[in-house]
């Protein structure tokens, strides 16, 4: 543009133009404050038949104990809604009408809905909007189930119902479901008790997954200090001398089809790796190879390794396993609860628990195995 048009430019235009986007910047900040303030907050959606004209009541957990955070009157349709700010970890909510309730986390999501029956709130009722969602419902349902057709006592002392529920969760022990469900009451007593073996280490596998994937969750020290305090409960009876094992134990068979547990492998060593793998897998040699280095490096100052073997075929392992010089045991499909109680969703995986017993550390690389134990020792 020359000076001489530029020159043409009338005060109005220049004003017209600076008007203009001044008004642009403001939309924009509007539309961005708007978009924060939104994503600021998470919103539930309930419609509970029968219970027109009652109040709601939305309740957060707090380690056990729960606290009301909003209230609204339900309108003639049963329809109410909430819109509650946003933190910076999940958390389990709850609906509560007069003494009914119904249980959902809050993650990620925007918007859950829920829809119930007030004359039977726990049993019927749906819940939807994340997968996290999806699954705390099918616990519930899972667990209402149980209770239509026995006493909460029978239903607490049901091994096997605590075990289908336990692989509800594998796929994500450290998920805010599984941690709902580790904290489950029924009745007065616990769901998983800590001095049965089973409950103990499905526990100990929730709290070693928020240990690994999330240690500045606040749920991650409670957690680390129940698993402790629980693996020191044991069952009634135990003497005051017992060795004290703080992690899940493994008794599986060897080459010579001989028990062998890892606490005994444990109690005689000053640091124990426990890998879980696969001899046949592509990578297996080279993986074999640092762990026989780092074995023949450390085993004479006080290193054992007990290795777990889940080859699909076990005729294969046993050729790979029958020169191994340290504990190397077989995983069949029947015994697959024993990669469930350490979180196990890939080979090879593998951990390094020290002398105490109260540090059992992931190797998330192997090649910092040998730093790892060197540590320890």
């Amino acid at each position: 543009m020359r000076l001489s048009q530029f020159k043409t430019k009338t005060f109005t235009d220049i004003m017209n133009r600076t008007l203009s986007l001044c008004v642009t910047m403001l939309l924009c900040c509007v539309a961005v404050i708007s978009s924060c303030s939104s994503g600021d907050k998470w919103h539930v959606k309930a419609t509970v038949d029968g219970a027109e004209g009652k109040t709601a009541l939305l309740e957060v957990s707090d380690n056990g104990r729960w606290h009301i955070i909003d209230s609204v009157k339900i309108d003639n349709g049963g329809k109410f809604e909430f819109g509650v700010k946003r933190y910076a970890y999940p958390d389990i909510y709850r609906l509560s009408i007069d003494s009914r309730s119904v249980y959902f986390p809050i993650d990620s999501t925007e918007t859950v809905t829920v829809t119930a029956d007030y004359a039977d709130m726990e049993r019927n009722s749906t819940i939807s909007g994340s997968n996290s969602a999806d699954l705390m419902q099918k616990i519930n349902a899972k667990i209402a189930e149980a209770l239509a057709g026995a006493s909460a006592k029978d239903v607490v002392n049901d091994a096997a119902l605590k075990r289908s529920l336990a692989e509800m969760i594998q796929h994500d022990w450290s998920g805010i479901t599984a941690y709902y469900l580790i904290n489950k009451t029924i009745g007065s007593e616990h769901l998983y008790n800590p001095a049965i073996s089973f409950d103990r280490s499905i526990i100990a596998a929730v709290a070693n997954a928020y240990l690994n994937a999330k240690p500045d969750d606040p749920r991650t020290g409670l957690l680390e200090n129940l698993a402790v305090s629980n693996r020191r409960a044991y069952t009634p009876g135990t003497p005051v001398n017992a060795v004290e094992i703080y992690f899940p134990e493994i008794i599986l068979k060897d080459y010579n089809s001989n028990e062998q547990s890892l606490s005994e492998l444990w109690d005689k060593s000053k640091v124990t790796v426990l890998n879980f793998t696969a001899y046949t897998a592509e990578e297996s040699p080279a993986f074999q190879l640092v762990l026989g280095e780092v074995y023949k490096k450390y085993h004479d100052k006080g290193l054992n390794i007990y290795q777990v073997g889940c080859d699909p075929e076990e005729y294969r392992w046993r050729m790979a396993a029958e020169n191994i010089p340290w504990t190397a045991v077989y995983c069949s499909g029947n015994d697959a609860e024993q990669l469930l109680r350490y979180n196990v969703t890939a080979l090879p995986t593998t951990f390094v628990i020290d002398g105490s017993g109260e540090h059992l550390e992931r190797v998330e690389d192997i090649s910092e195995l040998d730093s790892i134990v060197s540590k320890y020792l």
